[in-house]
This record gives structure tokens, sequence and C-alpha cells, in this order.
């Protein structure tokens, strides 16, 4: 399980996650959810300034440490996002 998905659990409501991505770019963001796509998980996530944008990191591992990499494909974007979408669509108003 993801460090990322515990560190969620231990934060009771709060649903800030905070990390530094793979460029070095320490962000805020507004947890939404893991997603699994072709055996990988991505995370999914708003930044706190940004109403209605969101961005897709992987979640990689190297020498056993938990890494981000945000997606910057954008077939994978799309289909990680379709991924999300049907599985919140309860949840969040995609218009």
């Amino acid at each position: 399980m993801s460090e990322l998905l515990n560190q969620l659990k231990d934060e009771e409501l709060d649903f800030t996650v905070r990390f530094t991505d793979t460029d070095g770019v320490y962000g805020e963001y507004e947890f939404l959810d893991i997603v699994l796509y072709q055996g990988s998980e991505y995370v999914v996530v708003s930044p706190l300034d940004a109403d209605g944008y969101v961005d897709i990191f992987r979640i990689m591992y190297v020498n056993e440490k938990e890494i981000y990499v945000r997606v910057t494909d954008d077939e994978t974007l799309d289909n990680v996002f379709e991924v999300f979408r049907i599985k919140n669509e309860d949840e969040f108003d995609f218009e």
C-alpha cells in the first residue's frame, strides 16, 4: 500500500497532502483519489489554489522509497482521469 494512503489514514479528516515530485517541485494539494491503471498506482490531486484543475502523479518506488512522477503523456492523463471520473461520478461534478 502506498505511503500516501497510510498518511491519509493517519490524518483523519485532513485531506491535504504535501510532497515534492521528481522534478523537485514542492506542492500542497487536496487529495482526491488513488486509482489503478495498467498495473500502476496514480494519485489524483488538486492544487490548493486551483479550482477544478487536477494533477496526476504516478506513484513509483525507487530503493524502497515512494516517489511521485508527474504524468505528462496526454494519453495516460486522459485514461487515468477517465478511470478517476468513472470511479468518482457520484462524488464530483464533472460537467
